[in-house]
């Protein structure tokens, strides 16, 4: 929601991917060579998956999905559930234009914001629409946001907002799964999942938007991407190509 449509070849276009799902749209973070975190509520569904990431000129490259798998302690039943945490597979390895984004290798649990922690400026990234109208999802948005306290609140989530007022960004349908990246120069480290919260009134986006902190969710996405013997990134920094 206001976000603006990202247009650096070397910014999160290189990490951040939309995921078709039997249900709808969703985002997703580029974190090894084949693998795409995400939210559990954007895996949950029977059906065909497809994944779609952006090359250097932002035309979109389409990729089958070998597997997907949630978090064995999401519910689905429950609409504001934990553990919203999940991963994808592709058929093959995403190609050199994309770049994985890296994980938290300490700090930015849940528990680190919910010790007061709050005022961070971080960047969501999501192709979700801008409006209660869907007409322009499929577009790569971004915008600043700061860390705040959740509006659902002890449930091992973090809270976002973004602006005063009228202006006030956040996420909109078709986001969910998207990434929260912390940018440090020309490395992204992803810290967060988004995952909703309490939409604006008459509007199907929320300024107000929660997120799982990824940090506590290392061991469970190590564990899985082994098991398909593939690799995930944990530490250290990614360069962005000039």
């Amino acid at each position: 929601m206001r976000g603006e449509p990202a247009r650096d070849p070397n910014g999160t276009r290189r990490s951040t991917v939309l995921i078709e799902t039997p249900e709808g749209i969703c985002t997703g973070a580029i974190v090894g060579p084949d693998l795409v975190l995400t939210a559990a509520h954007c895996v949950s569904a029977r059906g065909r998956y497809r994944v779609r990431y952006l090359d250097r000129s932002f035309r979109r490259v389409n990729v089958a999905v070998a597997r997907t798998a949630a978090h064995p302690g999401f519910d689905p039943a429950h609409g504001f559930a934990s553990d919203d945490v999940g991963l994808i597979q592709i058929a093959r390895p995403f190609g050199s234009d994309a770049r994985p984004a890296t994980l938290p290798s300490a700090g930015w649990g849940v528990s680190w914001f919910s010790g007061g922690a709050t005022g961070e400026e971080l960047i969501i990234a999501g192709f979700g629409s801008t409006e209660r109208s869907r007409a322009r999802d499929g577009v790569l948005r971004e915008t600043l946001m700061r860390t705040s306290e959740p509006s659902v609140p002890g449930r091992g989530f973090a809270g976002l907002t973004g602006g005063e007022g009228q202006n006030r960004t956040g996420m909109c349908v078709g986001d969910s799964g998207g990434p929260v990246y912390r940018r440090e120069g020309r490395s992204f480290t992803v810290i967060g999942i988004l995952k909703g919260g309490t939409t604006d009134p008459g509007r199907e986006c929320t300024s107000t938007p929660i997120f799982v902190p990824v940090r506590d969710y290392v061991g469970w996405l190590r564990q899985t991407a082994a098991s398909w013997n593939s690799t995930i990134g944990v530490t250290g920094a990614v360069e962005m190509r000039q």
